[in-house]
């Protein structure tokens, strides 16, 4: 077994990085870093708007790597793939490059003029072999079983809570029965916004096999937080 450092970065959707937190994010000597879903654009405009917009809102994603030099799992923006389909896809990037895109597999309503993604459930990088959720993928036990029969404990998900929906105690406890049946840690990105004009709040956390051990206080699910959670006991390569 190892040790991962992993970043969440819970964010306002709507606002680019500021100076001071691009300073921030220079000194986390983090393994990973994780962006909630609609950063950068913040869900302002058409599927099909935002993805003419693409590759500026890439480059915002590349600005952080200019700085920050874990491997930084991108939000999720919509884009046009090489065959001109409009995917919701969750870029990954490391040393200003752009290693691959994750094409989220389930689409929420708003996302729908999108084409789900068929690609991998769990990735390899960085020495590290992970699962990756987006939004509501994170009910499908089917993918959480595949994970554990593949000796994968570590997980992260990408998300952006609707404001009506699941109370803070009971998504808690939701996160911490999942970590527990499936042996797994989850990582929650999650930020907070108005995209396609529906409110979304933070809630970023991390849950453990034992329980969520942080958490955003609820009186934080407005705020722009980043913070750096060090665990222990991910399993190996092989």
């Amino acid at each position: 077994m190892t040790s991962v450092k992993i970043t969440l970065f819970q964010k306002d959707l709507s606002q680019p990085v500021s100076p001071e937190q691009r300073s921030k994010l220079s000194k986390e000597k983090s393994d990973f870093l994780i962006l909630p879903l609609y950063f950068p654009g913040g869900g302002h405009g058409s599927p099909e708007s935002l993805a003419s917009r693409a590759k500026t809102f890439l480059d915002e994603i590349f600005a952080i790597s200019e700085v920050y030099k874990g491997a930084i799992f991108g939000g999720g923006m919509f884009r046009r793939d090489e065959e001109g389909k409009l995917r919701f896809s969750i870029p990954i990037i490391q040393n200003v490059v752009l290693v691959d895109w994750y094409d989220v597999k389930e689409l929420s309503s708003e996302d729908s003029p999108a084409i789900p993604g068929s690609g991998e459930d769990s990735l390899i990088l960085g020495g590290f072999r992970f699962g990756i959720f987006a939004g509501k993928e994170i009910q499908n036990n089917t993918r959480l079983e595949k994970l554990k029969s593949e000796k994968i404990n570590l997980a992260f998900h990408l998300d952006s809570v609707s404001d009506n929906g699941t109370d803070y105690s009971q998504d808690l406890k939701n996160y911490a029965d999942l970590s527990s049946k499936y042996g797994i840690f989850l990582i929650r990105s999650s930020g907070y916004g108005l995209p396609f004009g529906k409110k979304k709040i933070g809630r970023s956390l991390l849950s453990t096999p034992t329980g969520v051990t942080w958490k955003v206080a609820e009186t934080e699910q407005e705020k722009e937080i980043i913070k750096t959670v060090n665990i222990n006991g991910i399993n190996g390569l092989f």
